[in-house]
This record gives C-alpha cells, sequence and structure tokens, in this order.
C-alpha cells in the first residue's frame, strides 16, 4: 500500500540538473525544497518538479491515513463518504506527480507516483502503465515491481502478480513480504466475494502462497543458522 522510496536531490552547478536517489524506506518522504523567497519564481524545472513530488507525496499519505481509517468504519453510508475522501487525496496526489513527471521527464519515482494515484482510483490498466514507464527508466525499481504486482491482482491476472512476486523476491525482501501480504488480502476477500473469480483459482493462489510463506520461513531460518563467513 505504501510508497516505498525517498529522494535526494543534487543540483549540479551550471547544468540545474537533478539528480534522485532512492532508498528502500517504509514510507516516501520528501526532497527538501528549494527556499521560498523572491528568487522562487525563478526556480528551475527541476526544481518545482521536485516541489510537486513532494506535494503529491503528501497527497498519498493523507490518503493512506483517511483509507486505512475508512476501513474500520462500519456504517455503509458513512465507509463511502471515507473512502471518498481518501481518493480526493489520491486524485490530488495524482495531479501533483503528473506535474513533477512534466517537469523532470526522467524522474522514475513520479511515474511510479502516478501509477499508485492510478491504482488507487481504480484504473488499474493506466497504473500498469505507468509502472512500465517506472521501470523503462530504472530497471529492476522495487517499488514498482511490488506495485505492479498489486495491479495485476486488481485485474485478477494471478499468473502475472505471482511472476511479480518472484522478481522483486530477487530485488528487495521487504517488498516481496508485502506484496505477499497483498495476495493473501486478496484472497481473502475472493473468499468472502468472489466477484466472478473462480474459486479453484482463489484455492490454487492460496496454496501457492503457503508454500512460499514457508520456504521464506525456512530460508529465514537458514539465514539466522549460520555464523560469518571468513
Amino acid at each position: 500500500m505504501k510508497m516505498t522510496q525517498t529522494i535526494g536531490a543534487v543540483v549540479l552547478l551550471g547544468a540545474s540538473v537533478a539528480v534522485f536517489q532512492v532508498g528502500a524506506l517504509a514510507s516516501g518522504s520528501a526532497v527538501p525544497s528549494a527556499p521560498a523567497g523572491p528568487s522562487a519564481p525563478n526556480r528551475s524545472p527541476e526544481e518545482m518538479a521536485i516541489a510537486s513530488y513532494n506535494s503529491g507525496i503528501d497527497h498519498k499519505d493523507k490518503g493512506i491515513k483517511l483509507e486505512l481509517a475508512a476501513a474500520g468504519v462500519t456504517d455503509p453510508k458513512e465507509r463511502a463518504k471515507a473512502d471518498d475522501k481518501a481518493k480526493k487525496e489520491y486524485e490530488k496526489a495524482l495531479k501533483e506527480f503528473k506535474s513533477a513527471a512534466a517537469g523532470s521527464p526522467q524522474m522514475y519515482q513520479a511515474y511510479n507516483g502516478m501509477g499508485f494515484s492510478y491504482r488507487k482510483t481504480g484504473d488499474y490498466a493506466k497504473a500498469l502503465e505507468m509502472y512500465d514507464r517506472a521501470l523503462a527508466l530504472k530497471p529492476g525499481f522495487p517499488d514498482a515491481i511490488e506495485y505492479r504486482g498489486e495491479a495485476y491482482l486488481g485485474l485478477n491476472r494471478i499468473e502475472d502478480a505471482k511472476n511479480a512476486y518472484l522478481e522483486v523476491l530477487a530485488a528487495d525482501r521487504k517488498q516481496a513480504d508485502t506484496l505477499m501480504a497483498a495476495m493473501q488480502k486478496w484472497i481473502q476477500d475472493k473468499k468472502a466475494n468472489p466477484a466472478g473469480v473462480d474459486p479453484a483459482v482463489v484455492g490454487g493462489l492460496e496454496t501457492w502462497v503457503q508454500g512460499r510463506a514457508e520456504l521464506a520461513r525456512q530460508t529465514a531460518a537458514m539465514g539466522l543458522s549460520h555464523g560469518p563467513r571468513w
């Protein structure tokens, strides 16, 4: 659910080129913005893109908090209102991420943010397009691989979701665990409301997930049982 990148920006002297470094943290964080003041209107496109990205992160984080709060609302009408508030924040985030990508077309994090926002507003096909663009700019980017896996789940593309898990597992165990949790939630949701999905498909994924989870536990145990190698 969470975006998992942090960006550091460095403006190269004489070129005003922003360099973005990504860390696999638990939640996205903003880039230090250019100081406000008389020179603010003369900010470079890269600086304005960073400001837009930061704003997108803020709206995304608000959307996540509202979505989590909505999950605990039992009254259907109140739940709908809460979900709508979260959706509006994701729509605002999408607008800002689009602005960031327009100002800095090589900012793969902005495309990843767009994919996240599209997915949260229900446009899975567009989300996949944005994740593909992020990965074209940054091959192997774990965040985008994990998010794309969740989009595949939203489209009931189970084999693609499995492949996404195996791909991200090789790059980032924490992101793989996030996608595994999303798979488990998908299974529980489809058990409660299949929504046209064949129960055999749900059962097949559940068996696969159980097997992967057991393998993950065994791998972790093996890692803990060995001392340092010299």
